[in-house]
């Protein structure tokens, strides 16, 4: 991606129309709008240490990971955050047992998990430092992030998102630049670093193949995962 200059998107103008849109994109490749983000909480829950107590999904949007970290994580205490009031407040009336924090009020708090996927392209350059800053300050001791992006060696991916509607504003960033980001400027210890999404739903069966694929940067996305 091109830089975007100050073509921001305003994702509150997509809190209503924001499934609909995705499932379109998406669905040369699944009508099941659950597979991406179950696959995203699973893989997470099967690479962790521990048990986290409280997890917060950063960049949540209309929350379409909760249920699915909910469901990895029974026992623990969800948080959402998002920048965009109108998807918070449908996070708030869709999902009431999950505790949404205001970004004002976010510092201060610590986690023993934190869950970002699909947030980082939409984050200015300039500010991609500071926000690694931030979340790393936000982790417990011990506490992992776990963040997924786009893989812009891709070309599906590249394609997808250059006719997305709310990924006008994208940059995208390569796996190295997530890791410089969360090693040297977090401060974090690198505990993942893998691509992934090697295959759509209709090949799922053949997903076992990837963790000997994870190397290969032809997966859909990336993971990149770092320790406090």
């Amino acid at each position: 991606m091109t830089d975007t200059g100050d073509r921001r998107v305003d994702f509150d103008e997509y809190a209503d129309s924001y499934q609909r849109l995705l499932d379109e994109q998406l669905s040369f490749f699944s009508k099941d709008h659950g597979y991406f983000p179950d696959y995203k909480a699973r893989w997470v829950a099967a690479h962790i240490k521990g048990r986290p107590a409280r997890i917060l999904d950063f960049g949540c949007g209309i929350g379409l990971s909760l249920p699915y970290l909910a469901q990895y994580f029974p026992d623990a205490k969800l948080h959402a955050t998002d920048l965009s009031k109108a998807s918070v407040a449908h996070v708030r009336k869709t999902y009431p047992g999950v505790e949404v924090v205001d970004d004002e009020d976010l510092d201060g708090n610590r986690f023993d998990l934190i869950f970002v996927a699909g947030v980082f392209h939409h984050i200015p350059v300039e500010e991609r430092e500071r926000v690694s800053r931030r979340l790393a300050s936000l982790l417990s001791p011990g506490g992992e992030i776990f963040i997924f992006d786009h893989n812009p060696f891709n070309p599906v991916t590249r394609r997808m998102v250059s006719t997305c509607p709310f990924d006008a504003d994208a940059v995208l960033l390569k796996r190295a630049q997530l890791q410089r980001l969360m090693h040297d400027v977090g401060g974090l210890e690198i505990t993942q670093s893998s691509y992934c999404l090697y295959f759509p739903p209709a090949l799922k069966a053949l997903a076992f193949m990837e963790p000997w694929l994870e190397w290969l940067p032809l997966g859909g996305q990336y993971v990149v995962s770092g320790r406090r």
